[in-house]
């Protein structure tokens, strides 16, 4: 049983979500192992496993306990800075520059590490305009080796080598009015793992106790031996989880070239990256070893292509009404290219399913069908749509006379 496993069993009674403990134990490896370790991305550039992580779902869906335990955790481990409570971009760099002496050996710390957690985001930071620049910039750790300064005229801070995970948990009111359409956009979202869920995963009232509660102090011994590992992680190259990833890359951004995939957060441009640090961090679950296996390569690309979605459904209904037109041009083309021009629901789903999840799709196909262009019917138990050869015909005199 991995780390990451058994901390799953730990808080299987609670009421959070179960991706929400899943993503919140990925960030506090990260926030333990900092930059001590890190991947070589063909020599082009190191990668280090540095993480953004935002739970997002209505209020009261018991986001607060996976973020409280993985602050917990990563407080008693005792080797990065951890920032809580209400701050502003300035007081975090601030703390980022302040150097810390270690009681034990009396060395000091000159180094920039730091985990940003928040049950709250909206609360947890005061609205400035730089901050998610700020944020933006730190996250990418491989560009910013050395120094890292912040030369205003009322504050100047200079730090070496800032390393910054967060995690993050918000609601969809508090973010729109938090994060702005330039921060969505800009860059800020393509660098977070956003985790969005609608449904608690279990009722429990906890008038009883808990049969395993989570023990943050049992769960923070094996990463402390995990936060003294230090070096590169070993190469990819000639081995079977090198190949495996090197296979889907090719695939998955084949894919998102034909389907013309218009990703505006930046999320997918990414991706790649993505895959590699979540790799690492479920590598570092399963042995304080630096190998990336071949079952946590699996799993990575499993886990971050529900991530997707997540953004995805994070930043739908900023254009509007016209949130749907992509997809809807999607499936008219698929249709159109098919001979029969039909397909069938799960089909369709697993060819767009980062364009358009289940609920989206039945709006849209009820659009169709109410304005006569496509027909939903069954086949057995499958259920298809259906293009007419008369709505084809049409269809296509007027994609030819465009």
């Amino acid at each position: 049983m991995s780390w990451l496993d058994d901390l799953m069993y730990s808080t299987k009674e609670m009421e959070s979500p179960r991706s929400f403990f899943y993503w919140s134990g990925l960030a506090t490896i990260s926030a333990v192992v900092k930059d001590n370790i890190w991947l070589s991305r063909g020599k082009a550039y190191n990668l280090y496993p540095n993480i953004y992580v935002m739970l997002l779902a209505g209020s009261a869906l018991k986001k607060g306990p996976p973020v409280g335990l993985a602050k917990n955790i990563v407080r008693l481990v005792n080797n990065t800075k951890v920032i809580s409570g209400r701050s502003s971009i300035q007081g975090i760099l601030g703390e980022l520059g302040r150097a810390e002496t270690n009681e034990k050996t009396g060395r000091v710390n000159a180094k920039s590490a730091a985990f940003i957690v928040a049950s709250e985001f909206s609360s947890s930071l005061v609205e400035d305009p730089a901050t998610f620049n700020c944020l933006t910039d730190l996250y990418d750790r491989q560009y910013n080796d050395g120094d890292w300064k912040s030369l205003l005229k009322s504050e100047q801070f200079s730090f070496k080598d800032p390393t910054i995970t967060m995690l993050v948990a918000t609601n969809d009111p508090h973010l729109r009015d938090f994060v702005k359409e330039k921060d969505i956009y800009g860059g800020f979202f393509g660098r977070m793992f956003v985790i969005k869920e609608e449904q608690v995963s279990r009722l429990n009232s906890l008038v009883n106790d808990l049969e395993n509660p989570p023990l943050p102090a049992k769960h923070a011994e094996y990463l402390k031996g995990v936060s003294t590992l230090k070096g590169e992680f070993a190469t990819l190259s000639g081995t079977a989880a090198g190949k495996f990833y090197n296979e889907w890359y090719e695939s998955f951004y084949s894919m998102v070239r034909k389907q013309r995939i218009d990703d505006k957060t930046g999320t997918i441009g990414r991706f790649g990256d993505s895959v590699l640090k979540v790799a690492m961090l479920l590598s570092l679950s399963e042995k304080p070893e630096l190998v990336i296996s071949m079952t946590a390569m699996e799993e990575a690309i499993k886990v971050c292509e529900k991530f997707v979605e997540g953004v995805r459904r994070a930043t739908s209904g900023i254009n509007g009404k016209a949130q749907y037109a992509q997809q809807k041009a999607l499936i008219v083309e698929e249709l159109m290219s098919r001979p029969d021009h039909r397909i069938s629901r799960e089909i369709l789903l697993r060819k767009f399913w980062m364009q358009v999840n289940s609920d989206e799709l039945d709006i849209i196909m009820r659009s169709f069908d109410e304005a006569g262009l496509v027909k939903p019917h069954t086949m057995g138990s499958v259920l298809m749509y259906e293009m007419s050869e008369t709505v084809y015909q049409k269809l296509k005199q007027w994609k030819e006379s465009e």
